[in-house]
């Protein structure tokens, strides 16, 4: 009798599992169910192996399955700059795809008076100042200057056509560089970074159009 009522417990249990919305509670409450069948299975007049190996399998992929996600959503812990960057120009990231995007740059530092691009320049290449100013110069003359946290040469880079103005640094600064072939790479393995980093260059561009 025990046997069968945990039986009944588990279908209960399926039935709840697909209820719930949170993906790690459908896969906790469907192990748990998995588990409350093995019982019943096993004292059967003949054992039914076979439907317990099947149990046993579902129970291996879902633990797999929820260990991720529990990894996944362990806090994640962000530096000063990490911080800063997350409360500005990538605030549409979550922190953890951001620290993934930020992984996938360089860093690059040039001294006042350096471009950091040229006009007429092929910009294969997102790049995002860290610290420092930096003038738009057209024909010598400055036409913006961006601060930090600003995408560089954004509209190149997106069109695809040269850049239309030098980039040049007012004092020494710092970017970060995503080159197209890694940030295509990423994309193809996350599109929800590529949505969030299209809002945040977008939004940036609206930002300098206001100021």
């Amino acid at each position: 009798m025990l046997t069968v009522f945990l039986f009944y417990i588990a279908n209960l249990l399926f039935c709840l599992a697909y209820m719930v919305r949170d993906m790690a509670w459908l896969r906790t409450i469907t192990i748990l169910a998995a588990i409350s069948t093995l019982p019943y299975f096993y004292f059967q007049a003949s054992p039914l192996y076979s439907a317990m190996g099947w149990q046993i399998a579902f129970i291996a992929i879902n633990a797999f399955n929820l260990t991720v996600l529990i990894l996944q959503r362990r806090p994640v812990k962000l530096n000063d700059q990490e911080k800063w960057l997350h409360s500005t120009t990538l605030r549409l990231l979550k922190p953890r795809k951001m620290l993934r995007l930020l992984k996938q740059a360089k860093t690059h530092e040039v001294a006042a008076g350096k471009p950091l691009v040229h006009q007429g320049q092929e910009l294969n290449a997102l790049l995002l100042l860290l610290s420092g100013k930096a003038s738009v110069q057209m024909e010598g003359q400055a036409r913006a200057t961006l601060l930090p946290g600003d995408f560089v040469g954004e509209m190149s880079f997106i069109s695809g056509k040269v850049a239309s103005a030098d980039v040049v640094a007012e004092e020494a600064a710092c970017y970060l560089e995503w080159t197209a072939p890694t940030l295509e790479r990423l994309y193809a393995r996350d599109s929800e970074i590529k949505d969030a980093l299209q809002g945040a260059i977008g939004m940036d561009m609206a930002d300098k159009l206001a100021r």
